[in-house]
């Protein structure tokens, strides 16, 4: 019989001499492309130096790496359908009601085609970015990008 010299523990060792497997539990680990969902809004400071309201993780927090897509109703997706109907980016004609259905899906697809970025219909730190915000107490023709 062989003898094996290891730093694993006693009874793992026996399993390695006998031939059997020993692997370690590994954890789930959620994917790399899973984001936290925006449920509120923040103002953050846009690329010219104003304030903009912007989706985010919770309410003044300020973390806007976050994504919204179907199924989403929060304050956040009102954020998201107010910029998205301001004559910077589209004027889609969405209600503002919280609710990310189709017709706002629909509205973020077409922003993305438009912008040039991946066309996927979920609002994420891409769409983010690409979108033009209205400047916070300017109305909703004095925009800003992050």
């Amino acid at each position: 019989m062989r003898i094996i010299r290891s730093l694993i523990a006693p009874a793992a060792a026996l399993a390695v001499a006998s031939g059997i497997a020993v692997l370690p539990a590994l954890a789930s680990a959620p994917p790399a492309s899973a984001a936290v969902s925006c449920t509120g809004t923040s103002l953050v400071t846009g690329n010219a130096g104003d304030l903009i309201r912007v989706p985010t993780v919770g309410n003044g927090t300020g973390n806007d790496n976050c994504q919204l897509g179907l199924g989403n109703d929060s304050v956040a997706v009102a954020r998201l359908q107010i910029a998205l109907d301001s004559p910077c980016n589209f004027s889609a004609g969405l209600a503002v009601d919280n609710d990310y259905g189709p017709l706002t899906e629909a509205a973020v697809a077409h922003a993305q085609s438009e912008y040039g970025i991946t066309v996927d219909g979920i609002y994420g730190p891409q769409t983010r970015n690409a979108l033009w915000w209205p400047v916070a107490g300017l109305g909703p023709n004095v925009c800003e990008q992050i």
